[in-house]
């Protein structure tokens, strides 16, 4: 099976044995860090999950074909557009959808994530070139045997079309993350100036300086090529209008030639979307060995349809019932549905590491929330292993950086551990009077946070985000700051008493109401807590704040919206799951100044703009070797975990569950799991 995406980043990589991830909004997710190729998966059927660990070789025989792959997943399409998915609409669900029908030069054979020609003939991607007038180049050949569903070759041209459409029509979101074209505002950073046909099957990229390892071939190399024959009249009549972008995101993708192992075939908004066999898919009948695994690609089913479902408790009852057969959920199933899955003979879990993250994020251009100590403050105040593990049960765990330690190629656990500690385990000397902490008896004592605070903050952990504020120009009202005061016998500084304050103010002047945006408990209940714990944290310091349940898609829209030159909120925790590339980047996308949703449409919603992040992210998009990025990297990573546009916050293991008395897979054990490998639609067949 190829694994491809339209965009290289909802990409991640494997190039050098590891790989990584970087997005699509999920409503909470597409990630993040290098990662083993081989990855570690729970098992069940009809019983205890159990854990394995992928290796030595698996054969399959070629599957019976013909049936429907039913699944089911919990939130609507929002667009059939591929140019609108990876732009405006990058919602997880639309690419559970659509991600199967995109091709592009390059792939990643799962599970083992080992980079292949996909378009491209070889495997090899090649070197970029010197052309000695400063420009540096590289061609790809093209197979000749690869066709879109209706019959039509698949060309260099094709590849041309997608990249000047991008330019063209200046296309957002993932788009300018798949083909990075020079910038003329900023022409010293590094940019595509050329894509051109060589001949039908040969393809020559161009940028204005040497292009590292994070942008060749991991940008254009994994770019999706969408068919110039079925969308040029579309673009080009798009570009007489007002409105291109509109225009182009508007029209239909029904009937939208497919290179993939399906075509999308229909939908019916919030019932149900269909997907059929591609008749033509070139890599049909390829044996492929990935990962320890040998298996023949499909596709083998006659198609798959898409039925949604309000919540978690009612697609497990479906599939009990055989009503489907896999269920796409980027929050994985809920541990309390996991007995009614390991009891059932019929059913499978599996368990496999994720590719995401979750994270509070703050709209940096309104106050309070682009003042740096409002930020700290907030990181002071939440006691993520607390949430986590007293309030959620060990359902989550807590993330402070956003590379996954099971990306151990490119996980730096050294700094991370210094990073975590800072927070986890806080120590004070004295509190923000400058008074040093005394038991009850009067002897000094530190204010070691061994034990989770209670209910919102302990001792600590109030101090230190007063102290934030206080030297970042709040104040309150006399007599309304918020105090702590100890239990008789207290020494860990979590048994006293938490008096909120009130009245809080930032420069004289009182602070407006804040409110944190974040999916319902119905949706996903992991970060509603943290929501509601965030609301109450900040109440407790003297903030007017209260947790917004906010419907996932509207949520999505709105932090995705530009209003009055603005993001119209204030806070908001959701999440963001990637996709596969050769080299990581997401963080150049999440937090790049050149990236601001409101000046550029692109994904730095919190609108991050810092000048030492930039320059780290351009010499990062230069580097030319692994140890070099590395570093690079986590120059990055401390940037942002100190400047804190994002205040990550947990992820969770990717629990899974399918009806194994109905369909089967060749392999269970991937990074991300099955959902984040486009369901495997290329390869599930009928159970035997």
């Amino acid at each position: 099976m190829r694994t491809k995406f339209g965009w290289r980043l909802l990409a991640l990589l494997a190039v050098l044995a590891f790989v990584f991830a970087a997005c699509t909004d999920d409503g909470g997710e597409t990630t993040t860090t290098a990662a083993s190729t081989t990855s570690e998966a729970t098992t069940t059927t009809g019983g205890e999950v159990t854990t394995t660990t992928g290796g030595g070789t698996t054969t399959t025989a070629p599957p019976v074909e013909g049936f429907t792959y039913k699944v089911g997943m919990f939130s609507d399409m929002t667009t059939d557009n591929y140019w609108a998915y990876l732009d405006t609409q990058a919602d997880v669900y639309n690419g559970y959808v659509l991600n199967s029908k995109i091709q592009a030069l390059f792939a990643l054979d799962a599970p083992g994530l080992e980079v292949v020609g996909d378009l491209a003939a070889s495997d090899d991607p090649g070197v970029p070139a010197d052309n000695g007038d400063g420009t540096w180049s590289v061609s790809v050949q093209m197979r000749e045997d690869a066709i879109w569903s209706d019959g039509e070759p698949i060309t260099a041209q094709d590849v041309v079309f997608t990249a000047e459409t991008v330019r063209d029509l200046a296309l957002g979101g993932n788009w300018p993350g798949a083909y990075n074209w020079a910038q003329e505002d900023n022409p010293e950073a590094l940019g595509l100036t050329a894509v051109e046909a060589v001949s039908d099957y040969e393809v020559k990229f161009t940028w204005n300086a040497q292009p590292g390892l994070a942008e060749w071939p991991t940008v254009e190399g994994f770019a999706a090529v969408m068919p110039e024959h079925f969308w040029g009249p579309v673009v080009e009549e798009a570009k007489g209008t007002e409105n291109p972008l509109e225009t182009l995101y508007a029209a239909s993708g029904v009937g939208g030639p497919s290179g993939g192992p399906v075509i999308f075939d229909s939908r019916e908004p919030g019932a149900f979307a269909r997907n059929v066999a591609n008749p033509n898919y070139y890599d049909a009948g390829q044996e492929i060995t990935s990962g320890g695994v040998t298996y023949t690609n499909g596709p083998f089913l006659a198609d798959q349809t898409f039925s949604i479902y309000g919540d978690q408790s009612a697609a497990i009852l479906a599939l009990k019932s055989g009503e489907v057969d896999f269920v796409f959920n980027s929050l994985g199933l809920q541990r309390g549905l996991l007995d009614q899955v390991t009891s059932d003979p019929n059913l499978t879990a599996i368990q496999n590491p994720p590719m995401g993250f979750r994270y509070l994020a703050f709209n940096l251009r309104r106050e309070p929330m682009s003042s740096e100590g409002f930020r700290d403050a907030v990181a002071f105040m939440i006691d993520k292993e607390y949430i986590t593990g007293s309030v959620l049960q060990n359902v989550a765990y807590p993330v402070y950086v956003t590379m996954p330690a099971a990306a151990a190629a490119f996980y730096n656990e050294e700094l991370a551990e210094e990073w975590i500690a800072s927070l986890r385990d806080l120590t004070l000397e004295v509190g923000y009077d400058g008074e040093p902490f005394v038991n009850d008896n009067g002897t000094t004592e530190d204010a070691s946070d061994d034990i989770p605070y209670n209910a919102v903050a302990n001792e600590a952990r109030l101090h230190a985000a007063v102290s934030a504020l206080l030297a970042d120009g709040f104040s309150w009202p006399e007599g309304q700051m918020p105090q702590y005061i100890p239990q008789a016998g207290d020494i860990t500084g979590t048994k006293g008493t938490l008096v909120p304050g009130s009245g809080i103010m930032l420069n004289g002047v009182p602070v407006e109401p804040i409110e944190i945006l974040c999916p319902g408990p119905g949706y996903d209940p992991l970060r509603s807590s943290f929501g509601s714990f965030v609301a109450e944290a900040l109440r407790a310091l003297g903030f007017d704040a209260t947790a917004q349940f906010t419907d996932f898609t509207v949520l999505r829209t709105v932090i995705f919206s530009v209003e009055d030159g603005d993001v119209p909120a204030d806070m908001w925790i959701m999440g963001w799951s990637l996709g596969y590339s050769p080299i990581p980047d997401y963080l150049l996308y999440f937090f790049g100044s050149d990236q601001d949703t409101v000046t550029t449409g692109g994904f730095n919603n919190p609108g991050f703009n810092d000048p030492d992040f930039d320059a780290a992210a351009e010499a990062y998009a230069k580097a030319l070797t692994i140890e070099e990025a590395y570093d690079l990297w986590w120059q990055m990573e401390e940037i942002i975990f100190d400047k804190k546009p994002y205040f990550l916050l947990f992820d969770s293991g990717i629990i899974e569950a399918y009806r194994s008395a109905g369909i089967q897979y060749p392999f269970t054990e991937m990074l991300g799991g099955i959902q984040f490998n486009n369901g495997l639609s290329s390869v599930v067949a009928a159970a035997e």
